[in-house]
């Protein structure tokens, strides 16, 4: 940070705030749970791809904590009890079930990259990573010379986020 400045991220503060926002709305809070953190404790068999969509409102859950550092609960699963923690880090959106536009998605902070990098070493931190170029083999719709001396041209595309509904 500037000036040497060390600030606590703001994702709880965030969320406590749509939070509150959605429950005097009369929405129902929903949060996006990304599963692979170590300490996200619930039933995991519920999860897809990685993440599972948590249903807080004050009517599906009981004793709801928002903290630093997670968020707590008491729910049923299939009609199972279950105490639910999920740390903060893990959260990536939050949003309304009656329209997801309404919600935030919750970016990554340096004052999580700093928790981590003082947890234990051997852990998977749940971090993103550079990854080398990797050529494309795929054919190209364009006249190129398909002569066999020809050398395979490495085709860079800048990445792109595409919203799936």
């Amino acid at each position: 940070m500037a000036d040497g400045i060390k600030v606590p991220p703001c994702r709880p503060y965030v969320v406590r705030a749509m939070y509150d926002w959605m429950v005097d709305n009369l929405l129902t809070p929903q949060i996006a749970v990304n599963v692979n953190f170590p300490e996200v404790d619930l039933p995991l068999q519920y999860a897809q791809n990685g993440l599972i969509i948590l249903n807080i409102s004050p009517r599906a859950v009981l004793n709801l904590k928002i903290d630093n550092k997670g968020i707590s609960f008491n729910a049923r699963f299939g009609g199972v009890p279950h105490s639910v923690y999920v740390p903060m880090i893990a959260v990536t959106s939050i949003y309304p079930r009656e329209d997801p536009k309404l919600g935030m998605y919750l970016l990554p902070e340096a004052g999580y990259d700093d928790y981590y990098e003082n947890a234990d070493a051997g852990q998977n931190k749940g971090h993103l990573s550079a990854v080398e170029e990797v050529e494309n083999t795929g054919v190209k719709e364009d006249n190129q010379s398909s002569s066999p001396k020809s050398k395979k041209k490495v085709e860079h595309k800048k990445p792109t986020l595409e919203i799936v509904e």
